[in-house]
This record gives structure tokens, C-alpha cells and sequence, in this order.
């Protein structure tokens, strides 16, 4: 519910992928964002390719920001076919990390073959603060007016990934 980026590209080479690294790693430097390097034997990425569920298991490496307390992690995980598929959902940090994380992928755009970006809060497409601002605050009343109407209402809910819950119910 809350307003999420979503994403999905193909990177150019093996060289952008060392590129990637390097100006990701500047950015959240430059931020104060936390940052980790991703490389893991074994992974799967859900994927949705197509309209149906394609998952990949195999090696998994990238990067993982941190743009805010309150996001979700920006994770740019890539299997071996240098493909990535993700979302940072940004609605509980506000509309300038929001900002931030467009910024850097519209940077980082010239990387891929193709980068696909679907944003909720509609900045990638309109580049306005204030509809960016209103979409916030239109989730924000929905969000409030669940938990009012709602006592087994409770969020947002921080998973162990990192992911976030806007709000779960016990009925």
C-alpha cells in the first residue's frame, strides 16, 4: 500500500557492473547512507517476468543502500545474467530519501540496456515535489484511517529482510 519504487533492468556488461558499484558505494558515501556489498553462492530472486512467477536460483551479488531509518533497503541484486528486478518502498522516510533514490537511478540509467522504473509516488515520471508530497499524505490518511477503524490494526512492521508491513490485522 504504502508508496514504493519498483525496478527491473538489464545491465550493458560486466563493465557497468564494476561501475555500478563504484558510484553506488559514492552516492550513499556522500549521503552518510549505509551500504553493503552483496555476494552470496546461492540465492533466489522472485521474479515476475511476463506477468508470471520466474524465479532465479543460482549466485547473487549487487549492493544494498540504506537511504533512510524508516525505507527499505535499495538493493540492486544481480544474478549472473547482469538482470535485476526490485523495489524500495519509501513511505515511511519521507518524500526526500524518496527524491534521493530517484536521483540515483535516473544516474545510474546510462548503465543498462534498459532500466525500467514504476514509481508510486509518480517523481521519476513528473518530477514534482508536491505530487510527490500529495501521494504521501493520500497513503498516510489510508494507513490512519485503517488503525483507527481497526483496534487489531498495527504498523508499519519491520521484517528481518528489511522489507516493511504498512499495517497487518488479527481479524
Amino acid at each position: 500500500m504504502g508508496v514504493t519504487i519498483y525496478f527491473e533492468g538489464q545491465l550493458r556488461g560486466h563493465e557497468q557492473y564494476a561501475a555500478l558499484l563504484h558510484e553506488a558505494k559514492a552516492f550513499a558515501i556522500a549521503r552518510d547512507w549505509p551500504v553493503r556489498e552483496i555476494d552470496e553462492r546461492e540465492k533466489t530472486l522472485n521474479r515476475v517476468i511476463d506477468e508470471r512467477n520466474v524465479d532465479y536460483i543460482g549466485p547473487v551479488f549487487g549492493i544494498e543502500l540504506q537511504p533512510h531509518p524508516n525505507s527499505e533497503p535499495l538493493r540492486l541484486e544481480f544474478g549472473n545474467h547482469l538482470f535485476v528486478q526490485q523495489h524500495c518502498k519509501t513511505q515511511f522516510s519521507g518524500a526526500g530519501a524518496h527524491i534521493e533514490i530517484i536521483r540515483f537511478l535516473r544516474e545510474i540509467t546510462r548503465l543498462f540496456s534498459s532500466l525500467n522504473v514504476v514509481d508510486e509516488g509518480e517523481y521519476w515520471e513528473l518530477s514534482d515535489p508536491s505530487i510527490l508530497q500529495s501521494n504521501f499524505d493520500n497513503v498516510d490518511a489510508m494507513l490512519a484511517e485503517i488503525l483507527l477503524k481497526d483496534p487489531t490494526a498495527r504498523g508499519p512492521i519491520r521484517l528481518e529482510t528489511g522489507r516493511i508491513i504498512d499495517v497487518i490485522s488479527d481479524r
